[in-house]
Parts: structure tokens; sequence; C-alpha cells
């Protein structure tokens, strides 16, 4: 009568799909959180995703890509060969191993778009270089697109010439 979640069986439920193996209890603590469950193709057996745990399955996949011998500083496009399709990635961190030298001062600039669905690499110190070619190292996640939330483009939000502005609309509550 009172559902908890948009699924909320109190009883038996029948699926297409056999579940085999043992599913672990939920204590009194988890009972009230978001579940994730995963089933191993090795044994059949159900876990728990508890991050936590040193051998518990996770959400998303942490890769670390070492781009060695680049063009100075600059690295225009490397494909990772991942799937955008069904994969979310994203930079969390970029180093670059070499001084860069120039008139101006430089951030660096890196990132990941998708070109032909697979998820591409980028990464340059703008208006500046490094003497001899370096190593990129870019820290990235990976989110199969099932566990993320992916919005639309929001805007354009004109913030009349000032440095700041806000959400219209609350999109997370």
């Amino acid at each position: 009568m009172n559902p908890r979640v948009k699924l909320d069986v109190n009883g038996s439920y029948k699926s297409s799909q056999l579940i085999t193996g043992t599913i672990p209890q939920i204590s009194a603590t988890e009972k009230d959180r978001y579940q994730m469950l995963n089933q191993s193709t090795v044994d059949n057996a159900v876990r728990k995703i508890d991050p936590t745990q040193a051998n518990s399955p996770g959400l998303a996949s942490i890769i670390t890509y070492k781009l060695t011998n680049a063009n100075l500083d600059w690295v225009e496009s490397f494909n990772t060969k991942i799937n955008s399709d069904d994969y979310s990635v994203m930079v969390l961190s970029a180093f670059f191993d070499r001084d860069v030298k120039g008139t101006t001062t430089a951030i660096p600039s890196y990132g990941v778009k998708s070109v032909n669905s697979e998820w591409i690499l980028y990464a340059d110190y703008s208006e500046v270089a490094a003497d001899t070619n370096g190593t990129w190292t870019l820290v990235c996640a990976i989110y199969p697109k099932t566990y993320v939330k992916i919005f639309p483009e929001r805007g354009p939000f004109n913030i009349n010439g000032t440095s700041s502005g806000s959400e219209n609309n609350l999109i997370l509550q």
C-alpha cells in the first residue's frame, strides 16, 4: 500500500530470469538504503555491491592512461576504444611530466569527447609547449550508463554580464 521505492515487493514475485545462489541478508542499518546486487558470471553467486569491501564488485572502474612521447605537450586525439553509447567516461585528473615554456601563463586543458561512438582523450597546454616530447598521465572513471542519470543539456542561462547566476529549476532533490 505504501511503497518505499518504485518497486517494493512485499511477498514474492515472478521473474523471467533465474537467479541462483544465496542472496546476502540485509542488515537493519541497510534496510532503508538503496541496495544493488551483482550476479557473478563465474559462480552465479549474488553479492551486494559494497565499495568498502575489497572483493566486492563496483559501480565504476578507474583506469589510468599513460600517453608517452606526446608531441611536445599536445595530445589531440587518443581513442580509448570505450563505447560511448554504453559507458560514461570522466577524466578525474591529468598530469604532464615536463615543464612548459612560453610568454603566457597556461593552465592545462584536458578532457574526453565522444567521436563515432568511442571516447577520445585530449590534453594540451595552449599557447605554450615543452622543449621535448613528454608523458601525459590521465586518470579516468568509467561508468556503465545504466548506472548514470544523464540529463539533457541545460540552458542557455543569461547571467546578464555578471560573474554569477542560478539554475531556475530544481533537477535533483
